[in-house]
């Protein structure tokens, strides 16, 4: 016997949208809770929890306890409020302005050099061969070492009595004295040329990555017209290279304002403070004479220093993107 059809009405009891409709209402509301933009956020929290405990946190706390006279080794922890009087001691102090210069000079050297450098190997490596893939490889060595063991390493390098590269100097007839690293006017360079070393590869890769994504057709209208590659250099490549050339600076920029590993290992500052960058001057007075509130104070005015020119770095850019 042939069973009656099922009619319309019945179908829609049994759907999965009829029974949802059946369930309660804390489950509705946890349900379009998960929909749209609040998944997101909620996606998201973990991640904010985090920057908020390990960066947020921290710089308050930095804020605070730079308006505050604070000294490890008083017995008492005493912490006197001193307002801004931290900051206005560090714009008036001379081995800030000094150690300011410094890192001035430090990160305008190691920048300009590896922007250069990474360029000039970006332009010789574009290829794909096995020999050119090969020796990216091995460029990207000095890259994933610790700044600090490839400061002991190129400090051996640069000693007076065993070192390679004095050797060599030497035979130049290059008076070297007592090493690179403990001459007045050789060892800022020679720490430049330690961080040139190690950071210019990865200003090869960002290049190299720029490279392959500028588009062929401004190059074969350049060909058409008989321009030179050294006028299609000039006028297509770095002008397309703008914002990766941007992007560049700005880390770099970044990452030499806050050197320490490398100036620790090698010279400690030294001689006198011909090497003494405001990042290791920031750990001198936190960590050698325990003046908490002051170095709290020199690493704000750092963070702010950091910040002026990402902010500029960063405008520029999107100018350029218009």
């Amino acid at each position: 016997m042939r069973r009656p059809s099922a009619s319309p009405d019945t179908l829609m009891v049994t759907t999965p949208k009829a029974r949802a409709d059946s369930s309660p209402n804390w489950i509705k509301q946890i349900r379009r809770f998960f929909v749209g933009e609040r998944a997101y956020l909620l996606m998201l929290l973990p991640l904010l929890v985090f920057v908020v405990v390990i960066a947020i946190y921290p710089l308050l706390f930095s804020f605070r306890i730079s308006l505050f006279k604070y000294r490890l080794t008083d017995p008492n922890q005493v912490q006197t409020f001193v307002g801004f009087g931290n900051y206005v001691r560090a714009l008036s102090d001379p081995i800030v302005r000094s150690a300011l210069r410094v890192t001035l000079m430090y990160v305008a050297g190691t920048v300009f050099l590896e922007i250069l450098f990474g360029l000039g190997l970006a332009l010789l490596l574009a290829g794909e061969s096995r020999t050119i893939r090969t020796t990216r490889a091995f460029l990207l060595i000095p890259m994933a070492l610790p700044p600090l063991v490839v400061g002991l390493v190129w400090k051996s390098l640069y000693n007076a009595d065993f070192g390679v590269i004095p050797f060599y100097l030497k035979q130049l007839g290059i008076a070297v004295g007592h090493g690179p690293l403990a001459e007045l006017k050789w060892a800022l360079p020679a720490v430049i040329l330690i961080d040139v070393w190690q950071w210019t590869p990865l200003l090869m890769i960002i290049f190299l990555a720029g490279l392959k994504s500028l588009p062929f057709e401004p190059y074969e209208a350049a060909y058409v017209d008989g321009a030179t590659r050294w006028e299609s250099f000039l006028h297509i490549t770095l002008p397309l290279l703008k914002p990766t050339l941007l992007v560049a600076l700005l880390l770099r920029t970044m990452q030499s304002f806050k050197v320490f590993d490398t100036i620790y290992a090698t010279t400690g500052g030294g001689p006198g403070s011909t090497t003494t960058v405001l990042n290791f001057h920031i750990y001198t007075v936190g960590m050698t004479f325990f003046d908490m509130g002051y170095a709290a104070a020199l690493a704000n005015i750092l963070l702010l220093v950091i910040l002026i020119l990402s902010i500029a770095y960063i405008l520029v850019l999107e100018r350029q993107q218009l």
